[in-house]
């Protein structure tokens, strides 16, 4: 019984040897497929009280203080002085290089558009 299995086997082995990798090619992108939706997954964060967050009154905002606010509520800066017309929500890096005098705030990311404003690339929602 052994011995037909085996001789069974070596005469399909190419076809058994195809199915195995179609199979394995199979899973391993379903999995791949599974983390990459997992990993651009964005957590929602709500604050209901700032003072329990350890956030002070009148702090200026930070990344999880910006982001318990919708994104179309959100205060966005520019600087006067661009030639580029980039815009940057105020957690992203460039928002901080932007010298105060040179500073211009838009109330949502909205009116940074119609003014003819871009979203800087290195800035994410």
């Amino acid at each position: 019984m052994l011995s037909k299995l085996i001789q069974l086997v070596k005469a399909r082995q190419s076809e058994i040897v195809l199915s195995i990798a179609i199979a394995a090619i199979t899973v391993i992108s379903f999995n791949l497929g599974k983390i990459s939706v997992l990993n651009n997954q964005k957590a929602q964060i709500k604050i209901t009280n700032g003072a329990k967050a350890g956030i002070k009154e009148g702090a200026s905002a930070t990344k999880a203080t910006a982001k318990a606010i919708p994104l179309e509520n959100q205060v966005v800066v520019a600087s006067k002085n661009s030639k580029t017309k980039i815009y940057h929500f105020t957690w992203c890096p460039g928002a901080s290089k932007i010298a105060e005098e040179n500073k211009i705030t838009f109330p949502n990311e909205a009116a940074a558009i119609a003014a003819g404003y871009i979203l800087a690339k290195n800035c994410r929602r």
